[in-house]
């Protein structure tokens, strides 16, 4: 599969999953008004936002429409005296993002065995996802020497976010009998 076939498909996967996402918090919300539980429909738009929105920054960055972004923002450091000491923040800003993203994965599959609680893993994959993206927005030398090695490795990280989060929204709209509905 060439690079813009497969960056094309994780766009296709992170939209996809953003549009169950709204479907499952219009459902949890009309649900609600119907006296259910749906409490949670803030948790999936919520998720729908972050999917919708980061399905389009990639696309965004794939057709380069991006370009010249982080030449601007390093212009910027420079002019105020942050890029010169820069290093430290890097490692630090990297190991504080893997390490919120870890434990917000970890949370989310802690509760997988008990019937998939809610939203928890579809947040810990969530972040998982997002978390790689950001650690990549910081840009320390490790890492993007890393992602050069290993460039599919980002792809299927997202595809990963993207498949659970939409299997554990797919779950919720089942509990809810918005799939029967469509039988």
């Amino acid at each position: 599969m060439s690079e813009g076939a497969g960056r094309l498909l994780v766009v296709a996967a992170l939209f996809t999953t953003g549009l169950i996402c709204v479907w499952a918090a219009w459902a949890c919300r009309r649900a609600q008004k119907h006296g259910l539980a749906g409490s949670d429909a803030v948790v999936w738009a919520g998720l729908a936002l972050v999917f919708l929105l980061y399905s389009q920054t990639k696309l965004a960055r794939g057709a380069g429409l991006l370009k010249g972004w982080g030449e601007w923002l390093r212009t910027l450091a420079k002019e105020n005296g942050f890029y010169a000491d820069r290093r430290p923040f890097q490692i630090a800003a990297t190991v504080v993002v893997a390490l919120i993203s870890v434990v917000l994965l970890f949370y989310g599959l802690l509760w997988m065995w008990h019937h998939i609680k809610r939203y928890r893993l579809a947040i810990g994959f969530a972040s998982l996802a997002l978390g790689f993206a950001i650690i990549r927005f910081i840009s320390l030398h490790e890492v993007d020497a890393w992602n050069a090695a290993k460039p599919w490795a980002r792809g299927v990280f997202d595809l990963i976010g993207a498949a659970v989060t939409s299997g554990v929204a797919l779950a919720r709209l089942r509990q809810l009998g918005e799939i029967a509905r469509l039988q």
